[in-house]
């Protein structure tokens, strides 16, 4: 029997009162805790980006007049020397050493004709040979006399890229292509920005990295700018997700002299830690304090309803066991007469049993054809109307206390008997018994003619429940020195509605006139006075299982319940 449940309206009453108090308490707290963090987050962006764009404008100038200077460089070399000079590959070498004892940075340098041949060449690189008439930016310097590339492979099959600068000079037309060292351009981006949370790189317009990232691949890889067009001179901050999932934020600014972007990203949780505690401590006070308002308003509240719940709570129980009795009442009232019924033809059924085992011994067994058929019949006869019996003492007794056989029983071979009553029945209907026995279950005290009732009732409610096609589970295992026996089938399963009236005595869920709903009653009841109980599990569509606790023996009875008795 389920214990009531508490009433709904006191629930109603309980909801309504703690809304009002926390909205009432909790409001104004969010709100403080709320502006405080607001104004905490909108300081912290703004330190953050201010100083990142800072660095960021700062440091492009920095890139601007390295490439300027590089540029110039190569213009007043190629300008101020002529062709017979610089075609000249030995006065070229000498040249080149000077301009790099007072800057290291350039990698090679190289004279080139108009069908794009070296003249002359000085660098680690074999590319005397090279031809470069049909390159990308050839085309270029011969259209636009001064040009800057972007990174590229090239015959050296390294990431570089090169300053070419073209002069006419008389009859003779030539071009001046110097290699810029990466590694200057590398050793400079790393003075703009360091740590191990931050990154700086360059990128064309066209999204490929100029220059190794820390965050976002090495020299080539691609690289997502944003879909709107970078104005010069200005800096443009963004937050942006690297690959590994750490958030960053970035800022952009567009270059004079190259058509590349400077980005330097820094992480965004990295810096100003101060300000980040305080938002931390403004947010463990705020949900402090509301977890002390909600404590308090819960603490009131229950208070506030306390006695009405515990009145209508055993308003509820008294009303429940009311219910129990009148139910016990009728069944009482309903067995003895349902016996009464039933002992008088059991016995004309046992007495005709009797006369015909009589009648048997007179003839020969060897001369009657179907002597030993009639015979197992009658013993059959005679044992089901002792079953017959027991159940109806059974009856009898559900309503009053009784005192139970304390006889040594093995559940194994009792959930046998059990079963093999039903086995007929069951392989008429397809439907299979299959039995899982602990050997190690321990012998316990109990009444097996009462047990074994139980379980018949068991199996057979779960045979007529699936019809046809199926299988019945039987399994035992030892449970806290008694024994602990399931048996589980697959059929349709019950509702929950169902589930919390399956023990009531009368509830059935066959047709009118296909059950008492009396059977899983007297089984409930004869379990709980053998000391033991019954649970069942089950959904719809997913099948049901009934779980039998037996005690290792029976509780004993008192000299005031064996009166009653």
């Amino acid at each position: 029997m389920s214990s009531p449940s508490p009433h709904r309206g006191y629930k109603a009453i309980h909801r309504r009162v703690l809304t009002m108090l926390l909205i009432m308490s909790l409001t104004p707290l969010a709100a403080l805790g709320f502006f405080c963090m607001d104004r905490i987050t909108a300081i912290y962006d703004e330190k953050i980006s201010a100083g990142l764009e800072a660095v960021t404008s700062s440091k492009h100038r920095a890139l601007d007049t390295f490439m300027v200077e590089r540029i110039a460089q190569i213009k007043t070399l190629v300008f101020t020397h002529s062709y017979d000079e610089l075609s000249n590959a030995s006065r070229l070498s000498s040249i080149f050493s000077v301009m790099q004892s007072t800057s290291r940075s350039f990698v090679d340098m190289g004279i080139i004709d108009m069908n794009g041949r070296h003249v002359s060449y000085v660098g680690p690189y074999d590319l005397h040979k090279a031809n470069y008439a049909e390159t990308t930016w050839f085309a270029e310097v011969l259209r636009k006399g001064v040009y800057v590339s972007d990174v590229f492979m090239g015959y050296r099959h390294v990431p570089h890229f090169v300053i070419a600068v073209l002069r006419h000079e008389g009859e003779h037309s030539f071009i001046l292509r110097a290699t810029i060292d990466m590694e200057a351009i590398d050793a400079l981006l790393r003075r703009v920005y360091s740590g191990p949370s931050s990154d700086a790189f360059l990128v064309s317009e066209q999204g490929v990295l100029q220059t190794d990232s820390l965050f976002n691949g090495p020299i080539m890889s691609k690289y997502a700018l944003p879909a709107e067009r970078l104005a010069r001179n200005s800096v443009v901050t963004q937050i942006q997700t690297t690959a590994d999932g750490k958030e960053m934020l970035a800022a952009m600014m567009r270059l004079e002299s190259m058509p590349w972007v400077l980005v330097v990203m820094d992480d965004v949780h990295a810096g100003l830690k101060p300000l980040r505690q305080l938002k931390g401590f403004i947010l463990l006070f705020t949900v402090l304090g509301g977890m002390l308002t909600c404590v308090g308003a819960e603490l009131c509240t229950r208070r506030l309803v306390a006695s009405l719940e515990a009145a209508d709570q055993k308003q509820a129980h008294i009303d429940a066991a009311m219910l129990q009795s009148s139910k016990m009442a009728a069944l009482g009232k309903m067995a003895a007469g349902v016996a009464h019924e039933v002992n008088n033809p059991l016995m004309l059924i046992q007495e005709n049993a009797g006369w015909i085992r009589d009648l048997l011994e007179d003839e020969d067994a060897a001369t009657m054809q179907n002597y030993q058929e009639i015979l197992a019949s009658t013993e059959k006869i005679e044992q089901h109307v002792k079953r017959a019996k027991a159940i109806t003492q059974g009856m009898l007794g559900f309503g009053r206390r009784m005192n139970p056989e304390r006889t040594e029983v093995l559940i194994n071979t009792l959930a046998d008997q059990a079963a093999d009553m039903l086995k007929t029945e069951a392989a008429n209907r397809n439907i299979v018994i299959e039995r899982r026995y602990d050997p190690q279950v321990p012998v316990i005290l109990s009444d097996p003619s009462r047990l074994e009732q139980v379980f018949i009732n068991i199996i057979d409610n779960a045979i007529d429940a699936m019809g046809k096609d199926g299988s019945i589970s039987i399994e035992t295992h030892a449970h806290n020195g008694g024994v602990r026996i399931s048996f589980t089938d697959t059929g349709p399963g019950m509702d929950k509605e169902t589930l919390h009236r399956i023990f009531d005595p009368f509830f059935t869920t066959k047709k009118v006139g296909e059950g008492t709903g009396l059977g899983l009653a007297i089984c409930f009841s004869i379990l709980e006075k053998l000391g033991g109980h019954i649970d069942v599990q089950s959904e719809l569509g997913q099948g049901t299982s009934f779980t039998v606790s037996l005690p290792a023996e029976p509780p004993q009875m008192t000299s005031e319940e064996r009166a009653e008795a």
